[in-house]
């Protein structure tokens, strides 16, 4: 796409930015992406872009998040104000554009619902969710947990799998679900598809 950097300049602009681990684990998830991409007939220079992108402001203060969202007039979820680690999705979503040109909305809402997911988020926006969770270099997750995740025949199927591990996770730990992932999760039981 015209007016967009390409993923060797963003691959650049990434490294600048993070510390190497998280550079790597964003070139990873970029990676599985393209994998995904690949697999479900989605745009694979899409997938490289937003996989690179996801983590740009993962290392923002809350309070910096907090005042360069209102600035925008982006109103984050409760749970990402609870949670400072959550607020780099919203935030690299208000940046994208100023950061790598005109990228259409689709690669927005990916970055903006990569970590808590939505059932707004898109094709791109699954295949996002799913990398970044599911990325080799995570070792939350055993290469069979990997391909029982890698075994569904939809996008669809997969984000459902990784919802329900986390509220087992989560229920075990005593934590409370967002309500944007809730509503997803139901969203998905009752047979709901990403679009575009």
């Amino acid at each position: 796409m015209s007016g967009i950097m390409d993923s060797t300049e963003l691959d650049l602009f990434i490294r600048s930015r993070l510390p190497e681990k998280r550079y790597l684990h964003s070139v990873s998830v970029a990676e599985t992406a393209v994998m995904l991409a690949g697999r479900f007939n989605i745009s694979e220079e899409d997938a490289r872009i937003v996989g690179l992108y996801h983590d740009a402001y993962r290392y923002v203060k809350k309070d910096d998040a907090i005042k360069d969202l209102e600035k925008h007039g982006f109103i984050p979820y409760p749970e990402e104000i609870e949670n400072e680690s959550l607020l780099h999705a919203p935030v690299a979503a208000v940046h994208m554009r100023d950061d790598i040109g005109n990228v259409p909305e689709s690669y927005i809402k990916a970055v903006r619902f990569h970590t808590l997911g939505s059932k707004d988020m898109g094709t791109l926006g699954a295949v996002l969710y799913i990398a970044d969770y599911s990325e080799p270099r995570r070792r939350h997750l055993s290469d069979e947990e990997r391909k029982s995740i890698y075994s569904h025949e939809s996008l669809e199927g997969m984000v459902c799998h990784i919802i329900r591990e986390q509220n087992m996770y989560f229920k075990r730990e005593g934590i409370s679900n967002a309500k944007v992932t809730d509503e997803l999760y139901s969203f998905l039981l009752d047979g709901g598809r990403f679009e575009g």
